[in-house]
């Protein structure tokens, strides 16, 4: 890192702090917790790929930016949301010792596999056919993995046992699943059924 300039120092400090999270590196998942400065480079790097993907969608096309625009908000949306109901599952029902950010910040940094559903706006830019079923693929493993990272800063983190980690996941599972239904409804309307 030497040779970069200071102004990228940062950047490239987060996302090495984001792969270290996905390779499940639990003294760089504690030492993410605590840093408080570290809040906003998890918020930068779960919002980068809904940014890149707007970007990429509006050099193929201005038709439907609207619609793509809801339903790139719904796995963003999605996430956020789950990531603080698991937060408050564990607190809440297992009385775990731990702040809502810093498990933010943790598993924010862990979302940057969701980097990966960049994937799909390349490809329609090179005029591959079924992009969504390969978002949707994408979306899925990046949630897996997410899950496992999630399950480590739970035990880690939290100090939960296995049994109300799992819980804690199982809940967040189905949170995802009616938190994603309601989201495609008010933002897709009638068309959630069909994307």
């Amino acid at each position: 890192m030497d040779s970069l300039p200071k102004k990228y120092i940062p950047f490239v400090s987060a996302v090495k702090d984001g792969i270290e999270v996905l390779k499940l590196n639990k003294v760089k998942m504690a030492e993410l917790a605590e840093k408080k400065e570290t809040t906003v480079w998890a918020a930068i790097i779960l919002a980068a790929p809904f940014v890149i993907n707007l970007v990429l969608l509006l050099i193929r096309t201005t038709m439907f930016v609207s619609l793509q625009i809801k339903i790139l908000l719904v796995p963003l949306l999605t996430t956020l949301a789950v990531i603080f109901l698991m937060s408050l599952v564990a607190q809440m029902l297992f009385h775990a010792k731990g702040d809502h950010i810093a498990f933010f910040r943790v598993l924010g940094h862990g979302s940057i596999i969701m980097v990966a559903s960049i994937i799909p706006y390349i490809l329609s830019i090179l005029g591959v056919v079924d992009v969504m079923s390969i978002f949707n693929l994408i979306n899925l493993a990046a949630g897996v993995w997410m899950l496992v990272v999630t399950y480590q800063v739970l035990m880690n983190y939290y100090k939960l046992n296995q049994q109300n980690a799992i819980v804690t996941i199982v809940l967040g599972i189905v949170g995802v699943f009616i938190i994603n239904s309601i989201l495609r409804r008010i933002l897709l309307g009638p068309l959630y059924q069909y994307i």
